[in-house]
């Protein structure tokens, strides 16, 4: 799997996989249960159980969440995605529902990330947002205000402070699309999670030398 990354990340992200009508470069077979697509000897597709899209047995999901730095890699997944599926219309149509909507998802959050990979560039701050999570330049502001919650401290205090600055930042941006409007609303959401957890002054805060209360 880690050689077929690496091809990935080497290649131009419009490359073709397949011929051009999506299919296979071998002869067509009656899919199986789990609907195997090998389009290339180190390329195996296959959908399994729980409506999961696999890439030579790894979950694409998690591909994707270990490989968001990467264009090539994210470009070269959504092409294969689209012959993959391309694949399976051609010999059975297009009555797999979960089948279709795994792919739609898959497609929607490659989408998501290299979008904002793009709309990041302008100012030196790259947001992404999926479900809860909410990632500034790589940094989960979920995960990490549930560890400051769990042990706060001043430095950590003195960090949120700075990630909420950059949400302000990203509220202070024009509305331009439907996906920046969902960005908007967890960003406005974790805004005020964030302001409630900074007014938490943790048992390493400073004191004022005036009047013995610790700093804000």
């Amino acid at each position: 799997m880690s050689n077929y990354i690496n091809k990935l990340r080497n290649i131009p992200s419009r490359q073709k996989v397949g011929r051009k009508d999506g299919s296979s470069q071998r002869e067509r077979k009656p899919l199986d249960s789990k609907l195997t697509f090998i389009p290339f000897p180190d390329q195996r597709w296959t959908f399994e159980e729980g409506s999961r899209i696999c890439l030579n047995d790894s979950d694409v999901r998690e591909i994707i969440r270990d490989e968001r730095e990467s264009v090539s890699v994210l470009s070269g997944l959504s092409q294969g995605l689209y012959h993959y599926q391309q694949y399976v219309w051609s010999i059975n149509g297009k009555g797999y529902a979960r089948f279709n909507g795994a792919i739609a998802s898959l497609q929607d959050t490659i989408l998501g990330r290299l979008v904002g990979m793009y709309e990041g560039l302008t100012d030196g701050v790259r947001v992404e947002c999926q479900g809860d999570d909410f990632w500034i330049n790589d940094i989960n502001l979920r995960s990490l205000l549930k560890l400051y919650w769990r042990r706060p401290t001043e430095k950590a205090r003195r960090y949120l402070m700075g990630l909420r600055d950059k949400l302000a930042l990203i509220l202070s941006r024009q509305r331009t699309s439907n996906r920046y409007d969902g960005i908007h609303l967890q960003a406005c959401k974790l805004l005020g999670e964030i302001s409630l957890a900074v007014e938490h002054l943790p048992p390493d805060a400073p004191y004022r030398l005036v009047s013995g209360e610790r700093s804000a």
